[in-house]
């Protein structure tokens, strides 16, 4: 794939992460052009209402340790680094320390978790 066909995927992959959070009920936005701007650390996707520096990644190759780097490096102290991966026709996956998924599950109701699970 041409270095401007993978750029184009890699806006796309971003625009459907966003719209993932959007229709959860979160305001996101893709940072594109601003990620310049900010530096090198910004994240692809912004939420101010969870605090995930997301990482998103839309190619069929995984490169799940260099991605999980990047994140954890650019991540800032208050947030939970996390890298979103998508192959072509394939489900989101989510991809992030286990010790901050267990930290997530502290803070959920598990109970309401459970029920959702079921709908």
């Amino acid at each position: 794939m041409s270095p401007i066909n993978s750029r184009a995927k890699g806006k796309s992959g971003e625009r459907a992460w966003t719209k993932v959070l959007l229709e959860a009920g979160y305001d996101a936005r893709r940072t594109g052009f601003h990620q310049s701007q900010q530096g090198h650390d910004a994240p692809d996707v912004t939420c101010k209402e969870i605090p995930i520096h997301w990482e998103v990644k839309r190619t069929e190759k995984c490169l799940i340790l260099p991605w999980m780097a990047q994140s954890i490096g650019d991540a800032k102290d208050h947030e939970i680094p996390c890298v979103v991966w998508k192959k072509s026709h394939g489900q989101w996956l989510a991809i992030m320390p286990a010790k901050d998924l267990i930290k997530m599950v502290q803070c959920c109701d598990l109970k309401a978790l459970e029920e959702l699970i079921q709908l």
